[in-house]
């Protein structure tokens, strides 16, 4: 059971960012895997050919595909007797396509875009990778892709078409060039990057305090955290509000809700005055940062949080330093073994404050943030849209086996081994949560599908304390007011701020963007921690003139054309 701890806690990691860790495949870019292909492609002979019709057909003649795999945060675990090349999905490209997978290398988060970057500058790469957007431009540029515009239609089936367009086509759009797709969006749900308020309310409960609905609650319970020993051990030694060096992006302690309840949007492109604007620069983020600055001063942030990074505090989160902080569905993850350790510890997301009576919008990214792109030389580029159609069918298809092909009984994580990794039903988890949910207050679980049951098994298991056997930040997912249903409420009730960029990154965008992501961290930290409030206008104009207000304008004349 320890296993499926770990492994269920790795998968909601994962899907956040979901997403974060991808894995890529190819067909063999250097001479010598061309040659192998050579001798054992369908599309090497005419007889050969007609074998790939089909979204399910099967060659006749095995084919290989190569690969290389990121390994997300960590190694992969595996049943006794797989490894990364043997095993569950490998076996099944082999037997329902007769495709053999050969990775080329393989290697941890930390390192892949590294590679990554290396292989397309030396143009030493397998024929089929998942990229980010920047990457995706890039080659294109370099003229290193395959034109999927024919191939993508005439392989995939219904349920790949469906999971594709999910968006409404935008991620498909945002891989098309000069009206040309020249990528395999990994088109998922911008509303998995929406922000929840996560409270612990067993300090509520020992202050008499209910839980905020509005930004004035939030500061008043932050006062009381930092202030009214809600730990209960004589000692001023906590604090209202968590968050992390790098004020936004990473999803746990991070401060896009916070700015959200102050209608600041940072990071993402919002309309203003028929045009698009970028959010980290309007007005309204001035404002969040001075309440921020005020909860600073007033000893309710951590003095040092401009040197502890999320994992950190996650850390001083669990030893019970913070009582608030805003962050992604998955955060209970995180604390899922402290939770066995200290069972009185309770925690439950709320949607973003209030603010002057009107509900807050949550910012949503936009939803497509790595693609799979096949490079030019692939002799049979249509092998990597079947192995989609696999992927998809078998994990959440009408036919699927989620317990072979999704997460095992023993807790391994089937999801994780496939080539590529990442690509789901968009909605998938806000679907299971609706259903977990009213299974576990009905009791009727007849319409769970294994893997929804899944869910409900470790949630009754946790309802009842028993944290040890499961997983208890199931539960605060997809169980009863979970952070799903949260999120969920927020599209629902029209309170979503979604980012209106998806095009490719811009000239501008792609040489710049970082170093103004470095330039606002900066100032913005230095603000928090009490600098002049009125330093967020030479910021703006300093963020202009470094390449802000061109980039403005480049998006602003892509947005024209949609």
């Amino acid at each position: 059971m320890k296993k499926l701890v770990k492994l269920v806690k790795s998968a909601a990691v994962i899907t956040l960012a979901i997403v974060m860790s991808a894995s890529v495949i190819g067909c063999g870019n250097s001479e010598d895997t061309k040659t192998e292909n050579a001798t054992t492609t369908p599309s090497d002979s005419p007889e050969a050919s007609a074998d790939t019709d089909g979204p399910f057909e099967k060659y006749a003649e095995p084919i290989k595909i190569t690969s290389v795999k990121n390994l997300g945060a960590g190694n992969l675990d595996f049943p006794e007797g797989d490894d990364i090349e043997n095993n569950v999905w490998t076996r099944e490209y082999k037997d329902a396509l007769n495709i053999d997978v050969n990775l080329l290398w393989t290697t941890n988060e930390q390192q892949y875009d590294q590679k990554l970057n290396i292989a397309i500058t030396s143009n030493d790469l397998p024929d089929v990778m998942v990229v980010k957007n920047t990457q995706l431009k890039m080659m294109y540029e370099n003229d290193q892709l395959m034109d999927m515009t024919q191939i993508l239609p005439e392989y995939w089936a219904d349920f790949t078409k469906e999971v594709l367009n999910a968006d409404g086509g935008d991620g498909l759009k945002s891989a098309t060039f000069d009206d040309k797709l020249m990528a395999i969006p990994v088109v998922g749900t911008g509303l998995m990057s929406c922000k929840v308020l996560w409270v612990r309310t067993d300090w509520l409960d020992r202050l008499g305090i209910e839980l905020p609905k509005t930004v004035e609650d939030m500061l008043k319970v932050s006062d009381a955290f930092t202030n009214n020993d809600p730990d209960g051990n004589g000692v001023k030694d906590t604090f209202g509000l968590a968050v992390h060096k790098d004020l936004f992006e990473g999803g746990y302690a991070s401060l896009e809700g916070f700015f959200n309840a102050y209608n600041a949007y940072p990071l993402i492109w919002t309309k203003k005055d028929n045009s698009l604007a970028y959010g980290t620069v309007q007005p309204e983020a001035k404002t969040a940062l001075a309440v921020l600055q005020d909860l600073y001063a007033k000893g309710q942030l951590d003095p040092e949080f401009g040197v502890k990074d999320a994992n950190k505090v996650n850390e001083e989160v669990g030893a019970g330093k913070f009582g608030m902080f805003f962050g992604d569905f998955w955060n209970m993850a995180w604390l899922n073994d402290v939770k066995v350790e200290h069972p009185e510890m309770e925690w439950v997301p709320i949607a973003i404050p209030a603010n002057n009576g009107t509900p807050a919008k949550a910012g949503k990214t936009f939803g497509t943030g790595t693609y799979i792109v096949i490079n030019k030389n692939c002799k049979n580029p249509e092998a990597v849209v079947k192995m989609l159609n696999l992927q998809l069918e078998k994990s959440y298809g009408a036919t699927a086996e989620p317990t072979v092909y999704n997460i095992t009984p023993d807790g391994y994580g089937a999801y994780a081994y496939t080539i590529p990794t990442g690509v789901e039903p968009g909605m998938k988890n806000f679907i299971a949560a609706e259903k977990v949910s009213d299974a576990v207050k009905t009791g009727d679980v007849s319409k769970l599908n294994d893997e929804e049951k899944s869910y409900y098994d470790m949630s009754m298991l946790a309802i009842g304390g028993d944290y040890k056997n499961s997983n208890w930040h199931q539960l605060k997912m997809f169980g009863p007011d979970g952070s799903l249903t949260v999120i969920n409420k927020y599209w629902a009730d029209g309170n979503v701020m979604s980012d209106e960029f998806y095009g490719a990154p811009t000239e501008t965008m792609a040489e710049k963007l970082s170093t103004l992501k470095k330039q606002t961290l900066t100032d913005f930290t230095a603000i928090i921690m009490g600098a002049p409030i009125d330093d967020f206008d030479k910021f703006v104009t300093n963020w202009n003139n470094l390449g802000g207000k061109v980039m403005t304008d480049e998006v602003n004349a892509w947005y024209a054309e949609q």
